[in-house]
């Protein structure tokens, strides 16, 4: 809580915009439960209001079953892990642009099976065109491709694009097929009250999995984007031992984002029995 302001107040209801914000800010109001029922609202912030305020988790399970109908097996859950650098190394790179150096790949089959790809440059080298045709290499034209946030899996890959031509059609084709994990959520579909209010993997994946609440704490060395953009990046400078073992940190968790896709999908699968 900081300055009064618990975890989940005003400030994290769904799209509610900062004059509404500060309206309920004026009146001495920050926490959810009091906010007043005559209070004017949309009707999905409504809904969240009110689902929080009674601890109740919200499904819609037909815009769900409208998600999961866009998905054809088998599934490419896909996610990259970048760096940057300020000043360039290598051409065609501006500065703080984001390079990527590695990529998860869990494939699942319609009868549940579940294939895993990987990717870590080695360092030191410009990763971008390796990283590319791996890419093209593991992950046909025309199949789906699943990212959490997908605009920065699209980022990625549209500059990939524009700097190897030679590739182009196939990365084009990858990135014109990526469809978004995260839209259930952002949309509201699936809202529980531990999820704080946020679509975040973060909240998503314990709220969702419970067993896997502690998955990133318990990886050995990196443990999130931030770490593993910087454990690469120093890299160079590690003697070969230490290296090894920080290549080992960054495949662990790169593997475990793509593996929280395909266990969050399951979950929503499995909502639709219930």
């Amino acid at each position: 809580m900081q300055r009064g302001i618990p975890e989940y107040s005003i400030f994290n209801i769904f799209n509610l915009g900062s004059k509404k914000q500060i309206e309920l800010y004026e009146q001495g109001i920050v926490n959810i439960q009091d906010i007043p029922s005559t209070f004017t609202m949309t009707a999905k912030q409504s809904q969240a209001v009110q689902n929080h305020k009674l601890g109740v988790t919200h499904i819609d399970k037909e815009a769900i079953k409208a998600f999961l109908d866009t998905l054809d097996y088998p599934i490419y859950h896909l996610d990259f892990e970048t760096f940057q650098q300020a000043i360039p190394e290598w051409k065609g790179i501006s500065p703080f642009m984001q390079i990527p150096f590695q990529y998860s790949l869990h494939i699942e089959h319609e009868d549940g099976r579940l294939e895993h790809s990987e990717f870590l440059a080695v360092d030191g080298v410009d990763p971008r065109e390796e990283l590319a045709k791996r890419l093209c290499d593991d992950i046909p034209r025309d199949v789906t491709v699943l990212a959490y946030s997908m605009s920065f899996e699209k980022g990625v890959i549209k500059k990939l694009a524009l700097e190897y031509e030679y590739l182009r059609t196939h990365l084009m084709t990858i990135h014109d097929n990526i469809k978004d994990l995260m839209t259930p959520f952002q949309q509201k579909h699936y809202v529980t009250p531990s999820m704080n209010g946020s679509y975040s993997i973060k909240y998503v994946l314990p709220s969702l999995v419970p067993d896997m609440k502690d998955a990133y704490k318990e990886l050995d060395g990196v443990q999130n984007g931030a770490e593993a953009m910087n454990a690469f990046a120093n890299m160079s400078k590690l003697e070969e031992g230490e290296k090894e073992k920080v290549r080992r940190g960054l495949l662990a968790y790169c593997e475990l984002d793509t593996l929280a896709m395909v266990r969050v999908l399951e979950k929503l699968r499995e909502v639709m029995h219930d």
